[in-house]
């Protein structure tokens, strides 16, 4: 993979990890205020399911974060683009797809087939 190709992943993982760090801000600052406000024992059952399903997608984007940090490095390392698991060149077009992937197609299918026939 050239700089030029680096860099352009590079500014995405970053561009990716501003938004989410924003997001996760934001509902940090809504939780809190609901909190401050008096509220209905009907509304409160509703507000605590938004809640909750707003922690669950923060915990998701909390994973996406972590995975992006880990991209970061491997571009500053120089392993970035290369599978974990056959150390083959992982393409282009699934690095732009999936930018934090570390993994190429054929070892990531292989993955979810022994994960299937585990469940």
């Amino acid at each position: 993979m050239d700089t030029q190709q680096l860099e352009f992943f590079r500014n995405t993982l970053n561009n990716l990890l501003e938004e989410l760090l924003n997001q996760s801000w934001k509902t940090v600052s809504e939780l809190v205020m609901d909190q401050d406000r008096e509220i209905e024992s009907f509304a409160e059952t509703s507000i605590h399911m938004s809640r909750t399903l707003n922690l669950r997608l923060r915990s998701r984007e909390s994973h996406l974060i972590k995975k992006i940090k880990e991209a970061l490095e491997r571009i500053d390392d120089g392993t970035y683009g290369c599978c974990d698991i056959c150390g083959e060149s992982i393409s282009i077009k699934r690095l732009t797809a999936r930018p934090v992937t570390s993994k190429c197609i054929e070892c990531k299918e292989m993955e979810e087939q022994m994960e299937s026939q585990i469940s």
